[in-house]
């Protein structure tokens, strides 16, 4: 189920509006009709961890590993390694979308790109070119 759903649902079992739930989690109703209509997902832990609160459900229930891994990327290297992040999950999803791989297996093989991927940034931010004049 993604995320918009589950969002949708929870917000409805708790007889909650969108305006209610945007109130409870400091942000705009239109923010909240975005997220459940599939537009948009936040962009912020806290912001997954106030919706997670104010619908008495768990972090890990909202955000897939996927989307946790690009929050991630998003906190240690801003918009593009967000933008990166993303750009790596998609192109591994659509390498593991048509095989067979039990989830424990996916979820490993995601655990060891995320790793190398922020070794890399590491390294790039530590040995990367400065720039030309």
């Amino acid at each position: 189920m993604a995320f918009a759903e589950k969002l949708r649902d929870l917000r409805e079992a708790k007889n909650m509006t969108q305006e209610e739930l945007a109130k409870y989690c400091d942000v705009s109703l239109k923010t909240i009709s975005r997220y459940e209509s599939g537009q948009s997902k936040p962009r912020y832990r806290k912001t997954y961890d106030a919706l997670a609160k104010a619908l008495d459900t768990s972090h890990d229930y909202l955000v897939t590993d996927e989307d946790d891994f690009i929050l991630r990327a998003y906190e240690r290297y801003g918009a593009k390694g967000a933008r990166d992040a993303k750009e790596l999950v998609d192109g591994v999803i659509g390498l593991m979308a048509g095989g067979e791989l039990p989830e424990e297996d996916k979820k490993a093989i995601l655990d060891a790109i995320s790793e190398a991927y922020y070794i890399a940034k590491n390294e790039n931010k530590k040995y990367g070119s400065k720039k030309r004049k």
